[in-house]
């Protein structure tokens, strides 16, 4: 096989080259659109702001999961402080509701 075919592929048991989630954007040859960047703010705000409006958690339970873990990797879009910002601020809004729905389970056990 060619390196220049195949460049830098790995081998079977190779690893990936470690991604930093916390800075997506240096990934790139060049900085993503604006417009993308909003377009990602927008829809963890919108999701911040579900979950701290909610008594319960508004999602099934899977797909909180889901939309935690994209909401971390996503974050990774924005310039470092506000991603970090933000995912702190979700981490204690996910967390309250998974002890509201945990709260919930107890108590429909009980009786």
């Amino acid at each position: 096989m060619s390196k220049d075919r195949f460049g830098e592929q790995l081998d079977l048991f190779g690893r990936a080259p470690a991604v930093d989630e916390d800075d997506l954007a240096a990934t790139l040859d060049e900085p993503p659109p604006e417009d993308f960047i909003e377009r990602i703010r927008d829809e963890l705000l919108a999701n911040l702001a579900k979950a701290r409006a909610a008594q319960s958690l508004p999602w099934e339970f899977l797909d909180a999961l889901m939309l935690e873990r994209r909401f971390r990797s996503i974050a990774g879009w924005l310039p470092r402080e506000e991603a970090r910002k933000l995912r702190a601020e979700f981490a204690v809004e996910i967390a309250r509701l998974y002890a509201a729905a945990e709260e919930a389970w107890r108590s429909a056990q009980a009786h």
